[in-house]
C-alpha cells in the first residue's frame, strides 16, 4: 500500500513539475487577479499556520474546515470523519506530550487547477522541544474562494 501511494505521489510530482518547466514565473488565479507562486507559498504557509493553531488549540472542527468538500486525509473522507479522526489525533498527541505541531513548506507547484505543497512538520512538547518530525504532501483545490486541502498525505 505504501509503495502504491509513493508511486502515485511521484507520478503526480513529475506531471506537475513538467507542466511548470516552461514558465519562468508561474502564476495562478485565486480570484480575478493572478498572483506569483512566491506569494502563493506565503499564503499557503499562513493557511498551514492556521491549521497548526487549530491543532494546538485542540479544535478538530476547525481542522476539518480546512478541507475541500471532497477532501481526504489519507483514506479518511467526509467532514464528520475528519473531525473524528483529528479529534483522535489531538487526544493521542496530548496523551503523549506532543500537543503542538508546526508545518514548513519546502516546495509549491501548480497546474492551474490544483496547488501541490510539499513540506515538513514537527511535533513538540509544551517547552517547544521537538519530539517527532516528518514530511507531507498536500494537494489544494480552490473552493469558495479559498485554497482548501483536497488530498492530505503523510510521506
Amino acid at each position: 500500500m505504501k509503495t502504491r501511494i509513493n508511486l502515485i505521489v511521484i507520478l503526480l510530482l513529475l506531471l506537475l513539475g513538467n507542466s511548470c518547466k516552461h514558465e519562468q514565473t508561474t502564476k495562478i488565479a485565486s480570484d480575478p487577479a493572478a498572483i506569483e507562486l512566491k506569494e502563493v507559498k506565503e499564503l499557503l504557509q499562513e493557511l498551514d499556520d492556521q491549521f497548526s493553531e487549530s491543532f494546538n488549540n485542540a479544535d478538530s472542527i476547525a481542522l476539518a474546515k480546512h478541507y475541500a468538500t471532497e477532501g481526504t486525509w489519507g483514506a479518511i473522507k467526509g467532514k464528520e470523519n475528519l473531525i473524528s479522526a483529528w479529534g483522535k489525533s489531538i487526544r493521542y498527541a496530548n496523551k503523549n506530550g506532543i500537543p503542538n505541531v508546526k508545518f514548513k513548506i519546502s516546495s509549491v507547484f501548480n497546474d492551474g487547477e490544483f496547488m501541490v505543497e510539499i513540506g515538513s512538520y514537527e511535533f513538540s512538547d509544551l517547552n517547544n522541544t521537538v519530539k517527532s518530525t516528518g514530511k507531507y504532501l498536500v494537494v489544494r483545490k480552490l473552493e469558495e474562494g479559498k485554497w482548501k486541502m483536497y488530498r492530505d498525505i503523510g510521506l
